[in-house]
């Protein structure tokens, strides 16, 4: 089935240019800072963690130099870190622009398939605009139109979700814009105090100004920029006369806020250095929110400083002004509550602690009220007003990250259809977003819940029993997300970013934690909470009411896409059956060497099921398989090793079958109704083949670390994209579709690396048949040849150039007679070309050649792979579901 185009476009602009490349930059002149300093043991830059003297700054032996030396060094110092600063924070814009760019693609696709699925199955297929088709019901009203009307009422809703992303877009783009031209003055003005002090205010900068230049700096915050305990009470009451509305805003606020704004860029440098605040600086902190925290407690229970966000609201301040207090508070709350850098979930202030935990963790505690909606929801939506406005790069500790995880998780399955209902009671997506999004940038914290082992664990904070866990995994990737999970998909990405780096820890991490998650997400009773939510879903004619969350949170669904690419060998290569004949069960362990994780094929098998839920990860999922069977059929070729090869890429293909019937099953219980998944997502294979190049070197590299091939192997050109490989669609299983498909790869493979054999054996009528069923295309001197011009003389040289379509369905002669005609050809050549492959004797490991025709290397791989799909498909009883069928042969 076509689905319907609703006739509506959103493309917002882009910049090029690469976050990436620019924080590379800042870096770059961090470390030529850390140079001029003379500290090149410290190139993490720890000299401006804290306000320290010059002469305790510079490595450099400079007490004999003059005072005007003293400050060309200085000036020097400061130029570098002030560009430095000014690169990190036009990084951090086009970062926030891209980000912002990318939630408003996903809202719009989102939006767009959901609206197109939706259209009545009468005008399926059909482009719905404006105009067509027009709702002509009884004389003004729309009574009686029926699909028509339907298709107005999509029109117009996908029109208002369109002007609401336009406006987004353009707010999105005037704020890039004007943050350039910040960038652009700030450069060329140099490092004034004025500059300086806004770099500090976004985060930019810290106590490094201070110290490589106070005569010139400290006027930034007066005389005294010394943090301690016995300061905090002043700090805390003249902000707090600030934030309630009591004082007005005046120069003094701006310098206290520039302080708290240093503590908070100086935390996320103690982050990435791997250092400690001074036990003062921890003091500080500790004693600041404690003054906050007692006016509004009274015998140790209250708001405490959960009361804060409301003030704020009432105190007459703006919205700048608000949202930047409350990033202070939110960023000194996350740095207090990491005990790498000093501090520690006990040193929370209990209000916030409690808030945290809700009546989820700890309900017993002392002072510690039981909830109930209001008050829990008063408490959800001040946290998400905390966590709304912090610095995106700065960490919460261990415990404050993993209770954010379970109690919001908890919150959300056990009020999750309330909040898109509330009346405002409780917070509702967005907001309890936020509260997400602050938990995942704690990767040790995502690992405990994926897995339900803890890793680097801070000791002495309760968590709550292994229940829990379940239960807030099950509430974050089942809860209707506003934003189509693209905030909640930060819990389960790093599993497919991480796992192929080359720091050993954290692959090793992202390893171990796909091996948690899978065990967690292929339990009988999770597995099926999660493909049947009780989420109703409208797509076309079907209403769902029991959908999978991948159904209906396709970011969420991409980003497990994402890991089934990064495991994708794993996915293929793992047994069906153990050497007793019994089958395989359960999840191994992850093998840092290989990248390989043994898994039953139960397991895999539910695991696709949850991707084929969402029709475009299922296109790229299809697309994937696809690519899959085409590297490891280079592998082949290149290594001699049939077996391995050919089994992985059938079993895959039975796996992906036997996901699409099991979602099919589903979706057919929850209508009542036979539906089949393949035709439903064709187009998406189709329309996801495009976009699928940069995960070619992701699967490359799983095929080339499980193989443990060579840097050199063509597979390693594969994911440098020096040799191409395209998605082809449908993917059949008929024994003579594997046959045609194999000797493609074959001649294919031959062709790329060596064209030169064509002159030996093969006939060139074989050539011109190819070459007239637009297969081959053969280019002479820059001259496209006809098939006459290959004559039986013709010969292979360098002024020669071949292309040849790998996609039997976009050869011209792809049917019947015509189509038999390519296969014997195909055949021909086989018989006529010769293959040579360096590969190990499996009885001495010497290496040793495997040279035969090219007929031998189909025979052999095509035989394994079909022995090896029969063996998968009487596994599961035969309970698949193909792509179509295979073409009819005459």
């Amino acid at each position: 089935m076509t689905v319907a185009t609703i006739s509506l476009i959103f493309h917002p602009r882009n910049f090029y240019g690469q976050p990436d490349n620019m924080y590379e930059c800042a870096s770059d002149l961090e470390i030529l800072n850390a140079r001029v300093l003379g500290r090149a043991d410290d190139l993490g830059g720890g000299f401006d963690a804290a306000a320290q003297q010059f002469t305790d700054i510079i490595a450099w032996d400079i007490r004999g130099h003059s005072e005007e030396d003293v400050q060309k060094w200085r000036d020097a110092a400061v130029t570098v870190s002030y560009a430095a600063s000014v690169a990190e924070m036009w990084a951090d814009a086009v970062k926030a622009f891209k980000d912002e760019r990318d939630a408003q693609i996903s809202t719009w696709e989102t939006s767009k398939s959901e609206k197109e699925s939706a259209v009545p199955s009468a005008y399926q297929g059909d482009r719905i605009t404006e105009s067509h088709p027009q709702a002509d019901g009884f004389l003004w009203t729309d009574w009686g139109a029926g699909d028509e009307k339907k298709c107005r009422d999509l029109y117009n809703e996908l029109s208002t979700v369109q002007e609401g992303l336009i406006t987004r877009e353009q707010t999105n783009w005037d704020k890039l814009e004007e943050i350039a031209e910040d960038a652009r003055r700030m450069l060329e003005e140099g490092p004034t105090p004025d500059n300086v002090s806004k770099l500090i205010e976004a985060g930019n900068a810290s106590w490094g100004f201070l110290s490589l230049d106070p005569s010139r700096y400290s006027s930034l915050i007066g005389d005294d920029i010394e943090l301690t305990p016995e300061n905090a009470e002043e700090y805390a009451n003249d902000l707090a006369a600030y934030w309630s509305g009591d004082r007005p805003i005046d120069d003094r606020y701006h310098e206290l806020m520039l302080v708290m704004s240093m503590l908070g860029t100086s935390a996320k440098q103690h982050q990435e250095n791997g250092t400690e605040f001074s036990s003062d600086e921890v003091g500080f902190l500790e004693e600041f929110y404690k003054q906050l925290e007692e006016p509004y407690l009274r015998d140790g229970v209250g708001a405490g400083v959960m009361l804060y966000p409301e003030l704020m609201a009432e105190s007459g301040m703006s919205d700048e002004e608000r949202e930047r207090a409350l990033g202070v508070l939110g960023d000194g709350l996350l740095a207090l509550s990491d005990p790498r850098i000093g501090g520690g979930y006990d040193s929370l202030p209990q209000s916030f602690r409690y808030a945290v935990e809700g009546p989820w963790i700890n309900p017993d505690a002392d002072g510690k009220m039981p909830a109930t909606p209001v008050s829990m929801g008063m408490d959800m939506k001040a946290l998400s007003a905390f966590m709304e406005h912090t610095d995106d790069n700065l960490e919460a500790g261990y415990g404050l990250s993993t209770n954010l995880h379970l109690a919001t998780g908890a919150f959300l399955d056990a009020w999750g259809h309330e909040v898109h209902d509330s009346d405002g009671v409780l917070p509702d997506s967005e907001q309890v977003s936020h509260m997400v999004d602050v938990a995942s940038r704690n990767k040790d914290s995502n690992y405990y819940i994926l897995t339900g082992e803890h890793l680097n664990e801070e000791p002495g904070v309760p968590h709550g029993d292994a229940d829990l866990r379940t239960q807030a995994l099950e509430g974050t990737l089942t809860f209707e997300w506003h934003d189509d999970g693209h905030t909640a998909r930060q819990l389960t990405d790093w599993l497919a970013e991480d796992v192929h780096s080359e720091d050993p820890e954290l692959s090793q991490r992202a390893g171990d934690a796909f091996t948690g998650f899978m065990e967690t997400i292929t339990d009988s009773e999770m597995h099926d909470a999660l493909t049947n939510t009780g989420v109703s879903v409208t797509e076309g004619d079907n209403e769902y009411s029991d959908a999978s969350f991948t159904q209906f949170n396709g970011a969420l669904a991409d980003s497990l896409a994402d890991i089934f690419d990064a495991h994708i060998y794993s996915f293929a290569n793992g047994d069906i059956l153990d050497t007793n004949g019994n089958a395989v069960k359960g999840i191994g362990d992850f093998d840092p060497d290989t990248g390989y994780v043994r898994m039953g094929p139960d397991e895999r098998a539910q695991y696709m099921q949850l991707l084929m839920g969402n029709d475009e990860t299922a296109g790229r999922v299809v697309n994937s398989v696809d690519v899959y069977q085409q590297i490891e059929a280079v592998a082949y070729l290149e290594s001699g090793d049939g077996a391995t090869s050919a089994r992985g890429s059938a079993q895959l293909q039975g796996l992906l079958e036997r996901a699409l019937y099991l979602e099919s099953a589903d979706r057919s219980a929850d209508l009542d109704a036979t539906i089949a998944r393949e035709t439903q997502i064709a187009d998406f294979v189709v329309s996801e083949a495009g976009n699928l190049s940069e995960k070619i070197p992701v699967i490359g590299q799983g095929v080339s670390k499980g193989m443990e091939l060579g840097k050199d192997s063509i597979v390693g050109a594969i994911v440098d994209g020096d040799y191409d490989v395209s998605p082809r669609f449908p993917t059949y299983t008929s024994e003579l579709y594997v046959e045609r498909n194999f000797q493609v790869e074959t001649l294919d493979f031959v062709l790329e690396n060596d064209p030169g054999v064509l002159n030996e054996d093969t006939r060139r009528a074989d050539l011109r048949t190819l070459v007239d069923g637009g297969a081959l295309s053969i280019e002479q001197d820059g001259r496209k040849l006809e098939p006459g011009d290959i004559t039986d003389d013709f010969v292979f040289d360098e002024s020669v150039t071949l292309d040849f379509e790998k996609d039997p369905s976009a050869w011209t002669h792809n049917e019947g007679r015509e189509l038999s005609g390519m296969d014997d050809a195909l055949g021909k050549i086989m018989d006529a070309t010769v293959l040579t492959a360096n590969t190990t004797d499996p009885h001495t490991g010497e290496p040793v050649e495997h040279t035969a025709p090219g007929r031998e290397w189909v025979e052999d791989f095509t035989g394994e792979y079909n022995s090896a799909y029969r063996t998968t498909r009487d596994y599961f009883g035969g309970e698949l579901e193909q792509f179509g069928e295979p073409p009819e042969e005459e």
